[in-house]
């Protein structure tokens, strides 16, 4: 295979040849050619679609809150396992916000005394 040097050897012609002045009026052919129809604009907002998409989409989201709110209760046992478990949290911050109601109902739920003890604290404690 010969070696081909750039530098060295003759240009080779590609045969493509290009117009006199043809960049130069270009633009101006290519202006003239296109068409200058008006084109139709439809609005996203102005579709009966769009308006029907909006109102399920705030009926799906409510309905779903509603739902969401009414199974996220609080039980009782989470409180207390909260209250057993938080180390910031006292004996004595619990004792000044519960009364002696409440300390009754914790007593009689957890079924601390036997019924001796009851009877004792019964006639002479209250």
């Amino acid at each position: 295979m010969k070696q081909f040097d750039l530098d060295n050897d003759p240009k080779i012609d590609s045969g493509f040849r290009i117009p006199e002045n043809y960049f130069e009026q270009f633009e101006a052919k290519m202006m003239n050619q296109l068409s200058e129809k008006e084109v139709k604009v439809i609005s996203l907002f102005e579709t009966r679609n769009f308006w029907f998409s909006a109102v399920a989409a705030v009926f799906v989201v409510g309905l779903f809150t509603t739902m969401y709110l009414n199974t996220t209760k609080v039980d009782n046992i989470t409180t207390e396992d909260y209250l057993a478990c938080a180390t910031t949290i006292s004996t004595e911050d619990i004792i000044e916000n519960l009364s002696d109601d409440d300390i009754t109902a914790i007593e009689e739920s957890l079924d601390l005394y036997d019924q001796d003890t009851k009877n004792y604290a019964k006639e002479y404690l209250y």
